[in-house]
């Protein structure tokens, strides 16, 4: 799987997630933000996984840093996208 499937694969499954809890609404706006302040916050994940063991932040630092990735997860909120 490249890189570029694995992170459209985490878009989908953010997209399940955020649904299942309800939380769908809520993110919307706030993917706006990051869209624009993203790659500063996947900066300080990128210092910050030196000192976790999770799989996750590595991921969610590069999404960060790929505002096009943060727009489709915008996209598939606002169609009912978990679906893909």
């Amino acid at each position: 799987m490249s890189v570029d499937e694995s992170l459209d694969a985490e878009v989908t499954r953010w997209a399940a997630l955020l649904e299942r809890r309800g939380w769908a609404e809520f993110a919307l706006p706030w993917l706006g933000v990051l869209r624009v302040w993203g790659f500063v916050g996947a900066q300080l994940l990128w210092m910050l996984s030196f000192f976790s063991s999770s799989t996750t932040i590595p991921v969610l630092a590069e999404a960060l840093e790929q505002p096009d990735l943060l727009q489709a997860l915008q996209h598939r909120l606002m169609e009912g996208g978990a679906r893909g």
